[in-house]
């Protein structure tokens, strides 16, 4: 999780070996000495790291190691100007490893937003074939990339959410429901504006605020469930805030290196983390979840073996289970439409499933980090349109990740230590997205819901699927909460849908908003009945064309559902029925009805039931259950239906 500064780590390491092998401009005392900064720096002793690498410095000017890593310590330290004048001590050309000092004041230029310096220090590498040409020529690109940027600025209001989310220290990888009921965030505990964070008491903890009459509360601590005394983070809430996933490193239960848990949620308590293992984690790295509002695709990031670059963005199909457990398939990678032979990053998955929000180094940036938006192509189940860069000044030349933006795709949510000079380092700011290059595809809307036992109304969980009825393609799953039968449900504003809700031993529920209705389930709660003979369901997503008893496509998926239904109740038996309005003849919606029925029951038949376990009748107007005087009502009776007639 400590993404950034790993690999300071890693060059502290290579200067050390570099000054004992290859610097005969320093004498074992001064590499002694420097080996002893260097373990300092690395245990978070910044104070008293810097007296050593000063007396390095001013005593051996030849010594460009120790100059490095006293440019590095600045950095830490937060003083820049510090850093960038450090470097400019040694980037002389008859200094040893010229250009390699080059590449470090022009890289601090480029992360203070200095481009205009940093482009004329990365001139100074002469055109060949090394690899500090290249990457001074990829500078110079995002440089100038960086001032199109910025002479082109998109729409910006930001605003710090408060001491309710944001804590005294570093806050970061923000996360929110679709009914914003709940926010998470990740917190560097300990960690202060300027100070190290490799102190002992220095560790990553997840933290979880509640919403209350309109206010976040403060914001609490885990707790046992999630957090330890090493570093958790990088979690993402589901969009019903029904599981928490996170990144924990080196854990006993780990398959090694970062690997992604997750927790459910019992009304306000949360469960004990579980890792579900191969083949989801690797002893590669696995990190920043996405859980997708269809609830069967979890988008991450990893630099596990198969990949474009350095760190790419994967997804894996994903089974709710009948207790709300969680089975992960083998993942894919995103591939070329996402991905680039750069690092590849904290993926979000909006709530309309169709908007892809990542941050990259591959794509067309300002340096560092930047957060990108792809749209699903039309028609496509794996296909993204090319990323665009959602522009400045929410991305710079600084690391941007951690985006993500609300269902109703008004407002988004991330993390900066550049808003505001607030003594705390970073906080977490809510953005209003206005009109442009980087809102989600589609418009959402939320309602709540519960469910219970028909006969004893206590509370159940249950599977919710709902479902595109246009489109033909899932739009949300979910399973209620046990405690309390509650779930949220999130759809696209304008489309037509279907719902059904399921548990073993139990009828299903179907019914369909189309996309005029306000979407609600009932204050009463949505109820199943246990399976009984002489019980019924009304197929709310059957469809035939008018008049007609030719059924529509749209239909598929309900009779799909009620085939997995028989197939999971092998001894149930049913009826077909089809009922109509009053208008005509009674003989012809008789007739009307029992060819509607009979067309249901041959698809049946078709994908595998057993004809004895079925019969079909056509009822006509014989049994309404509306009134015939309204549109609404004769709606209501142009139905079909099933009975149970054997368990």
């Amino acid at each position: 999780m400590r993404l950034k500064y790993i690999p300071i780590l890693i060059s502290l390491a290579l200067f050390c070996s570099n000054a004992q092998g290859n610097n005969p401009t320093a004498s074992k005392k001064e590499i002694k000495n420097y080996e002893t900064a260097v373990i300092l720096m690395n245990e978070g002793k910044f104070k008293e790291a810097l007296p050593m690498l000063n007396k390095l410095t001013l005593e051996n000017n030849k010594f460009v190691e120790a100059y490095w890593t006293l440019a590095e310590l600045h950095m830490r330290m937060g003083n820049q100007e510090k850093r960038i004048a450090t470097l400019k001590k040694i980037t002389k050309e008859n200094a040893p490893r010229y250009q390699n000092s080059v590449m470090r004041l022009a890289a601090a230029y480029h992360e203070n937003c200095d481009y205009d310096n940093a482009i004329k220090t990365y001139q100074l590498i002469p055109e060949s074939k090394s690899s500090f040409y290249t990457r001074a020529q990829k500078g110079i690109w995002e440089c100038n990339n960086a001032l199109d940027f910025i002479k082109n600025p998109v729409p910006f209001e930001a605003k710090n959410m408060g001491k309710n989310i944001n804590t005294e220290f570093d806050d970061y990888w923000p996360s929110i429901t679709a009914d914003e009921g709940w926010f998470s965030t990740t917190v560097k505990v300990g960690k202060r504006e300027g100070e190290s964070e490799f102190g002992k008491n220095v560790h990553e903890d997840i933290f979880i605020s509640k919403k209350s009459e309109g206010t976040w509360l403060p914001i609490k601590n885990a707790g046992q469930a999630m957090n330890t005394i090493n570093n958790e983070g990088a979690q993402s809430l589901s969009l019903d805030g029904r599981y928490l996933f996170f990144v924990a490193c080196d854990r006993r239960t780990g398959c090694g290196g970062c690997d992604i848990y997750y927790s459910i949620r019992q009304g306000d308590e949360w469960s004990n983390a579980i890792n579900p293992g191969k083949p989801l984690n690797t002893q590669h790295w696995e990190t920043c979840p996405s859980f997708s509002p269809t609830g069967d695709e979890l988008y991450f990031a990893s630099n596990r073996p198969g990949g474009k670059g350095k760190s790419d963005i994967w997804k894996c199909k994903v089974t709710i289970e009948e207790n709300g457990m969680l089975k992960f398939s083998e993942p894919i990678n995103l591939g070329g439409d996402i991905n680039t032979a750069e690092d590849e990053f904290s993926p979000f998955i909006h709530a309309d499933n169709h908007t892809l929000f990542f941050s990259s180094k591959g794509w067309k940036g300002m340096g560092g980090y930047d957060i990108f938006v792809s749209y699903k192509e039309e028609g496509s189940a794996n296909g993204w349109e090319e990323p665009r860069n959602i522009g400045h000044p929410i991305n710079t030349c600084k690391d941007e990740i951690g985006f993500v933006v609300n269902a109703n795709g008004d407002k988004a949510f991330y993390s900066s230590d550049g808003q505001e000079a607030n003594k705390r380092g970073r906080d977490i700011y809510e953005l209003k997205l206005k009109d442009g290059n980087y809102k989600p595809k589609k418009k959402m809307k939320y309602a709540k819901g519960k469910i219970l036992d028909a006969e004893t109304h206590k509370p159940m969980q249950a599977k919710i699927d709902i479902f595109s009825i246009k489109g033909n393609e899932p739009t949300f799953r979910a399973v209620s909460d046990k405690s309390n039968g509650e779930f949220v449900a999130c759809v696209p504003e304008d489309e037509d849908f279907g719902v059904h809700v399921s548990k073993k031993g139990y009828l299903f529920h179907s019914d369909y908003f189309a996309n005029r209705d306000t979407l609600n389930f009932e204050k009463k709660g949505v109820t199943l009945e246990k399976i009984e003979v002489g019980k019924k369901i009304i197929l709310k997503n059957i469809f035939f064309d008018f008049d007609k008893t030719t059924l529509k496509k749209e239909s598929y998926q309900e009779l799909n559902r009620l085939i997995a239904f028989l197939k999971e109740n092998p001894t149930v038996h049913i009826e077909l029925s089809g009922h109509t309005d009053s208008k005509g003849t009674h003989d012809y919606n008789i007739t009307l009805s029992e060819n509607r029925a009979l067309v249901a029951y041959n698809y049946l038949i078709k994908k595998g039931i057993p004809a004895k376990r079925l019969t079909h009748k056509g009822y006509g107007p014989d049994q309404p259950i509306a009134s015939n005087s309204t549109d609404k009502g004769r709606a209501m009776n142009r139905r079909t239906e099933i009975t149970i007639t054997a368990k």
